[in-house]
């Protein structure tokens, strides 16, 4: 009787787990389990994997889950923004009233450079829920977009209002306030930044251009160097605190100093036209000057609309001795300034 007894407690225990393994297997093969292990993947940062896994569960139960809202967040992570902008308008077509998806479509619009549209659907998600600190920052930059300063600093200012450690939205509003030349205001908010982060290579860069419009070419060297400084051990290192020290040098006088500063701006932005110009304008002066034609021959490639890089090589040309091509780069100059100081045509005109 204990054998039999045993062996009724052996063939129970064995039932159970082949109940404990169906259900397991049953909840896998649903669309809530197949949705926890998409959820899995996106928070484990294989957003690759997420956007298969949210996919697949859609395609099993269209509308069960929020899986087309999360493929959405997993794509924006990608930087696939057109895709995740064709995902949310399916989500938003059965789910109207939802702020998130409203405010997720706002942003990625804002990624694809379409501001009119962003701000309307930023406008449709704060009827249903109040806005964000980032949320307030993407309108302010999205009349950025539209070259509208003077509203990008109205929402700015709103935003860091309404989250005065938003050290992202200071940094934008800095250079809002640079753009439209409120220094003391641009001061003011880049500081707000370094008060957030002591480090930031970014704010005090942008210190440095206050200093230097300011006519306190002292304070901008210091500043600069500060930047370069702050920066060395990032992963991402701007070329913009060198090119600006570079160039402040450059007016001084200070030619072979500037040299080694922008060749390390053309090392971080080879493609930066700017960049390439200044390095040509300080090659011409410390006597380099086949160094120079290369780097402001390819800045005019880089940028052929860009009268001031056109210039700079007929300088050259001139410096040179040849003059055919000096007086062509200078004709150009002349037309694209020509062409800049048109009035602009509006539709209205037409």
């Amino acid at each position: 009787m204990k054998g039999s007894s045993t062996s009724l407690l052996v063939l129970q225990a064995v039932f159970m787990l082949l109940i404990a393994f169906e259900a397991m297997a049953g909840q896998e093969n649903s669309p809530r389990g197949s949705f926890e292990q998409a959820i899995a993947a996106f928070r484990s940062g294989h957003y690759s994997a997420a956007v298969s896994l949210f996919e697949r569960v859609e395609a099993q139960s269209p509308g069960a889950t929020e899986a087309l809202l999360y493929e959405a967040k997993a794509l924006i992570h990608l930087q696939n923004f057109a895709r995740a902008a064709e995902v949310l308008r399916s989500y938003i077509e059965a789910h109207r009233d939802s702020s998130d998806a409203l405010y997720l479509l706002g942003f990625v619009l804002h990624r694809q450079n379409r501001p009119a549209e962003s701000l309307e659907v930023y406008t449709r998600a704060a009827a249903i829920a109040p806005p964000t600190g980032d949320d307030l920052k993407v309108v302010g930059l999205n009349y950025v977009l539209l070259d509208d300063y003077n509203d990008a600093i109205r929402w700015l200012e709103r935003a860091v209002q309404f989250d005065p450690k938003n050290r992202d939205a200071w940094y934008y509003l800095g250079r809002a306030y640079y753009t439209k030349a409120q220094l003391v205001e641009a001061r003011k908010a880049f500081l707000a930044v370094l008060d957030l982060d002591p480090q930031d290579a970014k704010a005090e860069n942008n210190l440095g251009l206050i200093f230097e419009t300011s006519g306190q070419p002292s304070a901008a060297i210091e500043a600069y160097q500060k930047a370069i400084a702050w920066q060395e051990k990032s992963p991402n290192p701007s070329e913009q605190p060198y090119v600006n020290l570079g160039n402040l040098l450059l007016e001084q006088g200070q030619g072979k100093e500037a040299v080694v500063l922008l060749e390390k701006a053309i090392q971080l932005a080879p493609d930066n036209a700017f960049c390439r110009m200044k390095l040509g304008v300080a090659y011409r002066q410390v006597g380099r000057l086949e160094d120079s034609r290369r780097q402001l021959e390819k800045a005019t490639q880089l940028e052929p609309d860009n009268p001031a890089t056109h210039y700079q090589l007929g300088r050259l040309y001139k410096q040179m001795h040849t003059l055919d091509r000096a007086q062509a780069e200078f004709d150009r100059t002349a037309e694209l300034q020509s062409r800049a100081a048109r009035p602009k045509t509006s539709s209205a005109d037409h």
